[in-house]
């Protein structure tokens, strides 16, 4: 994966053998979340976080205020 990195989920392992690296990106309130480590990815993209989050995200929560 190339350029820049806007929001979402992101998984990298470069080369063979390294620890595989889960980010998590909020495109909204800009909250960041990393995970290291071959089973903690694993569990972590499983749970899904963007799910998870989009139920606290403060910029949500501000919309819901407003209306």
């Amino acid at each position: 994966m190339t350029g820049p990195w806007l929001s979402g989920l992101r998984v990298r392992r470069m080369d063979r053998g390294q620890t595989p690296v889960a980010d998590f990106l909020c495109g909204r309130c800009g909250h960041h979340e990393r995970v290291t480590g071959r089973v903690r990815v694993a569990d972590y993209v499983r749970a899904n976080p963007a799910t998870d989050h989009r139920a606290t995200c403060p910029a949500n929560q501000q919309g819901a205020q407003a209306a």
